[in-house]
């Protein structure tokens, strides 16, 4: 369908913005949250040409533990954990994506990423697991809160259940936030052809948080990464 192909069309501008945030980053060392924020708002519309879908969210180390975040003044430092919340709106459809990175490392915001922390490590390889294995096994007619029980039942294994405090995930289209809702509590009934967030996340307050999202389409056999 046509909205799917748009949405499609919508995501790999926003990843194409996240990869030109990541190749600035090496150059923002030593700014502020508030900086890394207003550079990320400034590419993603690509200068004020094109809609955000939302507001980003662009956080360090603690203030990434906290789901809605605000920018701080805090100051970005090598090492430093970076999460990056943003997506843009094209032909009237919006992207949506959360990726974490090493302030530093050089790398992009790929899924593969390498922490000089061990911790950052252990708890984004767990986070990374949880997403992996809920857009692997989820499948048309199961219930939102089934796929979401998949990535919560991941990472309450490794335990860190206390620390994931959000849905899975929701619909994305003319809206940020649609339906289906994939909640703890979400008895809809997922079926082919919509479109919704993963995106487990891990957040040790006063610490640090990872989130890893992706937009995803239901297709016959399981879902799509968009």
């Amino acid at each position: 369908p046509k909205h799917i192909e748009t949405l499609r069309q919508a995501v790999a501008k926003g990843r194409e913005c996240f990869s030109t945030f990541a190749s600035h980053l090496h150059t923002m060392i030593g700014a502020t949250e508030e900086e890394l924020y207003r550079v990320t708002k400034d590419i993603f519309s690509q200068h004020g040409a094109q809609e955000l879908s939302f507001d980003p969210i662009v956080a360090l180390n603690a203030n990434a533990a906290k789901p809605h975040a605000r920018p701080s003044d805090e100051k970005c430092h090598k090492g430093d954990l970076l999460l990056v919340d943003a997506g843009i709106k094209y032909q009237g459809y919006c992207s949506d994506r959360t990726r974490v990175i090493e302030v530093g490392s050089g790398a992009d915001f790929t899924l593969t990423q390498h922490f000089s922390n061990p911790e950052h490590q252990k708890v984004y390889d767990i986070v990374l697991k949880a997403h992996d294995e809920a857009i692997r096994l989820a499948r048309p007619g199961m219930k939102g809160k089934e796929v979401d029980a998949i990535a919560r039942g991941f990472i309450k294994e490794a335990g860190y259940e206390k620390f994931f405090v959000h849905s899975l995930g929701h619909g994305v289209g003319l809206e940020i936030h649609e339906l289906p809702l994939i909640s703890q509590k979400s008895e809809m009934v997922l079926q082919e052809g919509m479109v919704f967030t993963i995106e487990p996340g891990i957040y040790l307050p006063q610490a640090f948080g990872v989130r890893i999202e992706d937009m995803v389409v239901m297709c016959h056999d399981g879902v799509e990464v968009l």
